[in-house]
């Protein structure tokens, strides 16, 4: 008998129906794994790395019917038929000629390629491709955005140091991305992949001054968990003090976020408490006494807000994402992280 609500399309609106879709997953064999895909998102906020989960979970969802108990053993695998037809069609944009193409047709093609080169660790060619399209086609200002920000994460995603033309290229690709934003989301994203690129550059005190400043706006701008958590990102820019305290700031956030959370989503938030409460013990023994009870009583001592009038409130809603009331001007930029310092003195003691 099928468990499924009598509204199949409204699967979230309440508590019980949330409860029906842990119960459908759960009888699929795969909650372990939707577990995983919800610690990847929450930790990266990036569906580009978690690609590997999402099709495990996807496979395995697909593999058992909803409603059948799993199997306990599953059964030999044959030995696999040869797939070269089947990747034929899946991957037919590879080598697909551009000929007698529109233009609409060419730029779909190129950004499957994309996402191909991408998942598979070429970022160098995603990134060549990503910027040939920006240099050839006319786009909108979201576009433009767009496009930016995935040359950005070609960046980011390379390994090793970048080379000196690479730094060039990417810190005037900042400054356009900047120039161009217009509202919330836009400016949220801006930091979170500035903050993760600069990450990635040398420990310098420039790059070091520049991370944290970064960082203050994103958490002045949305205080999250997931956006304090990117201050690990940057590690080696904090000493243990700074560590410890962001710990504790997390914990804190977590705390607010599990009592108002139900189901899955509560379980899994709980899971990262106990990580974050665990790591925070073992930085607490590398530091004193004394720095350990200010750096507490910094954090209990105020409660977030913003210093930008248009900026009304630290929790971000999915409804607000657009408003252009809530982006944090240039120009108050400067006044919001000395605030921003004066409320975390811990993270600007070096």
């Amino acid at each position: 008998m099928s468990t499924a609500p009598k509204s199949p399309h409204i699967w979230t609106g309440n508590a019980d129906a949330e409860d029906r879709v842990e119960s459908l997953i759960k009888k699929t064999g795969c909650w372990e794994i939707h577990l995983k895909v919800s610690d990847c998102m929450g930790e990266h906020r990036d569906w580009r790395k978690c690609q590997d989960v999402v099709k495990e979970f996807r496979t395995c969802v697909q593999s058992v019917q909803v409603g059948e108990p799993p199997k306990e053993e599953p059964e030999p695998k044959k030995e696999a038929a040869p797939k070269t037809e089947p990747e034929q069609k899946k991957f037919w944009f590879r080598n697909i000629s551009k000929d007698n193409q529109t233009a609409t047709a060419i730029n779909e093609i190129e950004l499957l390629r994309v996402a191909d080169a991408f998942e598979n660790g070429h970022v160098e060619e995603a990134r060549g491709i990503l910027t040939e399209i920006r240099e050839k086609t006319k786009n909108n200002r979201t576009h433009e955005i767009t496009l930016i920000d995935s040359i950005l994460h070609c960046f980011i995603a390379k390994e090793g140091e970048l080379s000196p033309s690479e730094l060039s290229d990417s810190l005037h690709l900042l400054s356009v991305y900047e120039s161009i934003l217009v509202d919330f989301g836009d400016q949220l994203q801006f930091f979170r992949t500035k903050a993760l690129l600069l990450s990635k550059l040398s420990s310098d005190h420039k790059f070091k001054s520049e991370f944290k400043n970064t960082m203050a706006l994103l958490c002045e701008l949305c205080s999250s968990f997931e956006n304090w958590q990117l201050f690990e990102e940057g590690e080696r820019f904090l000493n243990d003090s700074e560590r410890f305290g962001i710990k504790l700031k997390m914990e804190k956030i977590l705390r607010y976020e599990i009592e108002h959370s139900k189901g899955f989503v509560k379980e899994n938030l709980e899971r990262k408490m106990e990580e974050v409460k665990r790591e925070a013990e073992e930085l607490a023994g590398a530091i004193e006494e004394e720095k350990r009870e200010a750096i507490r009583v910094s954090l209990n001592s105020q409660k977030d807000f913003h210093l930008v009038d248009s900026a009304h409130s630290s929790e971000f809603r999915a409804h607000e994402s657009r408003s252009k009331n809530t982006l944090i001007p240039v120009s108050d930029q400067p006044t919001v992280i000395s605030e921003f310092s004066r409320r975390y003195p811990f993270l600007f003691s070096a």
